[in-house]
This record gives structure tokens, sequence and C-alpha cells, in this order.
């Protein structure tokens, strides 16, 4: 792919993961969603496992229903009461949301609603979802795509800097060390979000990134720094005087690539300009556009959420 860079810090390259995390990026957004694929339809069952305020859960809900990931559907006249579910555009979001789940099970999650495994009810075994290419079926890893320029491919006005933030100790983000609690912390906001997603397009140094982002140097520095602080990125110096450091990948950090090559691809589908995506993905293996599914670990079969149920974690003590 051609790198995308502009001197221009009001402008950033157009970026289907950019603009999937300006529709759900946000902590709340992904807990609300998560909520719905365990089963969640009413607003106090979303308000007790999320935890949310009532005024943060009503704002983040119409968000929802605006973007058209959820409808309101009435259950009860009176009063008038409505269930939330996810329509069409919101379901296509179960390979990103499965992946995270995989990802948070493994590096630590410990919220109590997140589902301890996954169980296909089409061969009866417990499944480790695997993102897989929809054409030739083999699991998609880092390294075995490639990214090429498509139509919608240019620049677009940079994000307002009022959605710019600190992660501090003041933050329900991170902690005073930096280590951030849950998945839905660290990629639920959207600018650790666009950070991370920047590695997989090979942007590796500062500049580049702060370039590549069109994101302010501050922000940028808190980002990398909760990053590298939660074993995500590895630091490492390649120049003494002035020191300047390189960013890349731990094993943690690459195991985010299935989520985030997820969240890419739908928003290539809902979300691109009228002339296409912004970029094309070829599977090296089939070298065919890459069209992904998450699929059983067991029996290969494809995950759909009507198709899966869940194990619930148990209670915290």
């Amino acid at each position: 792919m051609t790198r995308l860079a502009s001197t221009d810090r009001d402008k950033t390259p157009n970026n289907s993961v950019a603009r999937a995390l300006v529709v759900i990026g946000d902590r709340w957004m992904q807990l609300i969603l998560r909520e719905a694929f365990l089963g969640a339809t009413r607003f106090e069952t979303y308000r007790e496992r999320t935890g949310a305020a009532r005024t943060t859960l009503t704002k983040r809900l119409r968000k929802l229903e605006k973007e058209g990931l959820m409808e309101r559907i009435p259950y009860q006249t009176a009063p008038l009461r409505y269930e939330y579910h996810l329509t069409a555009k919101g379901l296509a979001l179960y390979p990103a949301v499965v992946m995270i789940w995989k990802w948070e099970i493994r590096w630590g999650g410990k919220d109590a609603h997140l589902p301890r495994a996954l169980v296909h009810r089409t061969c009866g075994h417990r499944a480790a979802p695997i993102l897989s290419c929809r054409h030739c079926g083999n699991p998609i890893v880092l390294g075995d795509c490639r990214f090429a320029d498509g139509p919608g491919a240019g620049y677009e006005a940079a994000p307002s800097r009022r959605l710019y933030r600190r992660l501090n100790s003041n933050s329900h983000l991170a902690g005073s060390d930096g280590e951030v609690v849950e998945a839905s912390d660290l990629l639920g906001d959207r600018w650790s979000g666009l950070v991370l997603a920047s590695q997989f397009f090979g942007v590796h140094r500062f500049d580049e990134i702060q370039q590549f982002l069109g994101i302010a140097s501050n922000i940028l520095t808190d980002r990398l720094r909760t990053l590298v602080a939660n074993d995500i990125l590895r630091r490492t110096i390649y120049q003494e005087r002035p020191p300047r450091f390189d960013y890349r990948l731990t094993e943690k950090g690459r195991e985010t690539y299935p989520f985030t090559l997820a969240l890419m691809l739908w928003g290539d589908q809902w979300l691109a300009a009228e002339q296409g995506p912004p970029v094309y993905v070829y599977h090296k293996s089939c070298r065919r556009r890459l069209g992904a599914v998450v699929t059983c670990g067991k029996c290969d079969g494809v995950l759909a959420p009507r198709d899966v149920s869940s194990v619930p974690s148990k209670p915290a003590k």
C-alpha cells in the first residue's frame, strides 16, 4: 500500500478503522454492544451489566440508534417501554466483538459478564473462535495480508481536537501506573485504537504516527505510554541524540490484529464513502480480496450469533 502521509495537520488519511472507531470507539458503546450480543435487550439490563449511569446509557443508546446499529421495539404500552435490538449493521460487528472477547479472555480480562467460553450449537463443542478467510478457509494471521490503495484512498478532515483527552491517573481508562483493566477501556478509547491500528500499516516511529493520524503530540505521547505500560507495544531507541524511539507490537499487541482487521472490514462494508473503501485487503494464501468470517476451531463451521451460546464467567467474589 502506498504510504499515506500529509504535512497538513488538519487532514488524515481515509481509514475504515478510524471511521469505525468514530462510531463505536467509546468504552460505553463497546460495553453496550457486548451485552447486546450476550442477550441484553432492555434498558435496566444494560444498566446493571455495564454499570453506566442512566444519562450515559441513554445517550449511548440514542447514538447507536442514530448510527443504525440498534433499533427500539416497544414491548409495553402503558407505560411505554422499549427493547433495544441489533440491526443488520450492528450484527455485522459480531466478528470484531468475538475477536476482542478472545483477546481479553487470554490476556487478563476479569469482567464478570465476559463469556468464559462460546459453545457452537451446530457441533456441540466449545469453540475456539478463529478469524478465517471466507474464500479459502485458512486462518488470517498477521503478515498474511497485502494492502493496496482502494478507490476511496485520499484524505479527510482530522477529528476535532475536542475529542482528544488524556489517559491519566484521574481517568477510568488507566491507573497511575498506566495499567488498563479491561479491553473495553483500552480499545474503547478511539485514539489508543488508532495508534494501535497504525502499526498494522507499518507506521512505527513517533513522527510517522503523528503525521499518519493527525494527532496532537501530547495525546500521542500519552497513548504510546499507556500501550507500552500494558505490554502491547515495545519501545526501542534508534537514535541517541536526541533520543528517538521506535514502537513495535509485542505478542499481546499482535494478537489484536484479528479484531482490528475485522473492524476495518466492517467499516469498509458499512461506512465507506460513495467511491468505495480506502484500502483493499488481499489474502496472500488465496490471492483474493479478503472476506473474513469467524469459524469454530472444532468443526470449521461459521460462527453466527444465533448458532452460539455463551458460558458465563463465575461472578466475582
